[in-house]
């Protein structure tokens, strides 16, 4: 299984409502082989975080052993403490940003996956650069919308019903042609 170390970066910048996420890759000999970035609107610094680490996953089409160095302690703890899998197993829909842990999910179960704390803004040139890359796409890329699936959400709506009518907060995720369907369930 070869080796490779990423550092992974997000950022969302309010004032223009664009976000980039960013992700710098190593290979075994500490030599750049590639810098993925790009990025969307109307986001939210947490997803491009975590779109960091996807995307970063997603490149890597074999099993692989990957060290991620990130500086969000939100994705470090999600991974490493296993609370995204948690998550996914209680069925706790409660939380943000599910759409794209259960993705991650999936690519944790084919790599062998590490993760890192970095301090952010410390002078980690390799950190730096990938904060660099998340700025340019969030600025210069043409960027579509993020168009997310919002558990939460959908989890109120299905709670509002009329006068004589209950429906059920269950939340199903059923897949059709390789693409992962929710949908609401009603009892």
């Amino acid at each position: 299984m070869k080796k490779y170390k990423c550092y992974t970066d997000g950022s969302y910048q309010a004032s223009i409502k664009r976000g980039g996420w960013a992700s710098i890759i190593l290979d075994e000999s500490d030599n750049i082989i590639a810098e993925l970035h790009n990025g969307n609107t109307h986001t939210s610094n947490n997803r491009m975080e975590i779109r960091a680490v996807l995307e970063t996953l997603k490149y890597f089409k074999e099993p692989s052993d990957i060290t991620i160095i990130s500086d969000s302690m939100y994705v470090v703890n999600t991974i490493q403490e296993g609370w995204a899998k948690k998550w996914f197993e209680e069925e706790d829909y409660s939380k943000s940003n599910l759409d794209l842990w259960f993705e991650v999910l999936d690519y944790l179960d084919f790599h062998k996956v590490t993760m890192q704390w970095v301090k952010g803004h410390a002078h980690n040139e390799l950190n730096e650069r990938a904060d660099e890359l998340c700025v340019f796409a969030a600025q210069c890329l043409n960027l579509q919308r993020d168009e997310h699936i919002d558990y939460r959400k959908k989890i109120r709506e299905s709670l509002v019903s009329e006068p004589g009518t209950r429906r059920s907060n269950r939340f199903d995720a059923g897949s059709e042609n390789g693409e992962i369907i929710y949908s609401l369930g009603s009892t």
